[in-house]
């Protein structure tokens, strides 16, 4: 089990996104609302950061977990250190890439 402490969440945290670099291209994923509210952002928070897959913020990691709030704007992120937790994040929010035209 990991015992990184993660900063506390935003309060006005009500949905998630990921970023992250392919290429030397920025490359954005769909919003994921949280269904059960900001309780279950800290709950998948919580599962993420037992197994290493999520991390305070820092400079190098594999991908950006955005924390965002009601209107869809960021307020707080996270790094998700390898591509094993990438795909953990990709299949737990069912993200998909968004789309540029979009």
């Amino acid at each position: 089990m990991h015992t990184t402490k993660l900063p506390e969440l935003h309060p006005a945290a009500a949905a998630l996104t990921a970023f992250r670099e392919v290429n030397g291209e920025g490359r954005t994923y769909t919003v994921s609302e949280a269904p059960g509210g900001r309780g279950s952002i800290v709950r998948s928070l919580n599962r993420a950061r037992a197994v290493g897959y999520v991390k305070p913020p820092e400079r190098d990691c594999y991908a950006v977990l955005d924390v965002l709030n009601g209107d869809d704007e960021p307020v707080q992120e996270f790094a998700i250190p390898t591509a094993r937790a990438f795909r953990w994040w990709y299949r737990h929010l069912r993200l998909r890439v968004e789309r540029d035209d979009a």
